[in-house]
């Protein structure tokens, strides 16, 4: 809870020092503030939470082929909020994904390479909340500037979890903050908060929320290296399956995603 909290409220600050930079718009419609508190529960503070709780239970190598769910999940809040047109390939693409994702969660003794069903389990909740969020953020992104959304995203959230995360960072002991620590704690909240979250949603006003979710096929590929490295994690037989499976059901969702429309058209 204190790395999310740093993350979360690290990013928050970095946010808003640009949107006061640029000067860009604020929120008026009370509307407007209670949805961008619904996804930064969602988006943000759930995410955030429930990936770091579940990468602690489990193994990264098993967090990031989990993570390989979130367009077809997103795919599915779409479908079932009639953001898209349902067909037999999405939702065959959507169940073989998620086999895939409930088989890797099952894995036990040596086949879970010291991964918990656990820990699986809040990783792939982290998946649906960020799927969710990807999808309803199109909504206000058609009223407000991407810095906007973010900001305000991350600034609730830092209001959300304070609660909960000043109490942690309290019980953080001094000397456990030394030179490394700091310098990872500082790249968690540059690159994989404020970056990634600015960058994503400037896309997601320019194309599909579905396929701005499938560009998460790179982390696998590079967590499955860089885990072997670093961390001395082996990618299992189980694992490897899984993903194998997941990304079939992913190549399906995508196909028949492709011929109802082309992704530049869409709207969701």
């Amino acid at each position: 809870m204190a790395i999310a909290t740093l993350r979360i409220t690290g990013a928050a600050l970095a946010f808003a020092a640009v949107k006061w930079a640029r000067r860009a718009e604020g929120v008026v419609h009370w509307r407007d503030l209670a949805a961008l508190a619904g996804l930064s529960l969602l988006g943000v503070v759930l995410n955030q939470v429930l990936f770091i709780e579940g990468l602690r239970r489990t193994t990264a190598v098993h967090a990031n082929i989990l993570i390989t769910t979130i367009p077809a999940f997103t795919l599915g809040v779409a479908l079932l909020l009639g953001r898209e047109r349902a067909s037999l390939a999405k939702v065959a693409g959507i169940a073989v994904a998620g086999g895939g994702a409930i088989w890797l969660v099952n894995a036990r003794g040596d086949a879970a390479g010291g991964a918990s069903s656990f820990g699986d389990a809040l990783v792939a909740a982290n998946a649906v909340c960020y799927a969710a969020y990807l999808v309803l953020a199109k909504d206000l992104l058609k009223r407000l500037e991407p810095l906007t959304v973010v900001t305000y995203v991350f600034l609730l959230g830092a209001l959300i979890v304070a609660p909960v995360g000043v109490p942690a960072l309290a019980r953080v002991q001094a000397d456990a903050l030394d030179r490394r620590t700091v310098l990872v704690l500082a790249y968690i909240i540059v690159f994989p908060s404020f970056l990634v979250y600015l960058l994503s949603i400037w896309a997601l006003r320019r194309t599909a929320s579905s396929f701005v979710a499938m560009y998460v096929y790179v982390q696998p590929v590079v967590t499955a290296f860089a885990a072997r490295l670093i961390l001395g994690e082996r990618v299992t037989p189980r694992a490897g399956a899984a993903a194998a499976v997941i990304f079939v059901g992913l190549a399906l969702a995508t196909w028949g995603h492709g011929r109802l429309a082309p992704v530049s058209a869409e709207v969701v």
